[in-house]
């Protein structure tokens, strides 16, 4: 006769299904990449606010589509797979500026496009940490559109 007495304990139940589906992940080939982690300066809203206040530039790593159904207002457009290849001549004169960097939630493209302009000189590159979603839902200005290519 089977004991009942954990099967209906969730803990028990993840002990024993766990490795089962571990083992089927890697199987079938369907392992999840890990994220890879930049060492990049992460900025918070008003900081955010007060960089761009006093003239930092303001990129949006995004691809396109993403940029004209919003961005931060005055915000230049120069996706993660644009920067991936070359810098673009147009962001050469920013080299020392200040530059808030962001993406969709601040997490994805965003620290991955501050890292590799911090790595091509662009020292004064940070993330702004909440991405578009958390300026968006702060109330701070947005455009919609076509906007500025970097």
């Amino acid at each position: 006769m089977r004991s009942t007495a954990n099967q209906g304990n969730p803990l028990r139940r993840a002990m024993v299904f766990a490795p089962a589906a571990i083992g089927a992940i890697y199987l079938f080939g369907r392992t999840v990449e890990p994220k890879p982690e930049f060492n990049v300066k992460e900025v918070l809203l008003e900081e955010a606010r007060v960089l761009i206040a006093a003239g930092a530039l303001v990129v949006d790593v995004r691809e396109r589509a993403a940029y004209e159904t919003r961005h931060i207002a005055g915000a230049v457009l120069a996706p993660v797979a644009s920067l991936a290849k070359a810098i673009p001549s147009s962001l050469a004169a920013a080299r020392t500026l200040p530059i808030v960097v962001y993406c969709g939630d601040g997490a994805t493209l965003g620290p991955k496009g501050t890292h590799l302009l911090n790595t091509a000189g662009f020292t004064g590159a940070v993330n702004l940490k909440p991405g578009i979603q958390g300026w968006a839902s702060a109330g701070f200005p947005i455009e919609r559109g076509p906007g500025k290519l970097a």
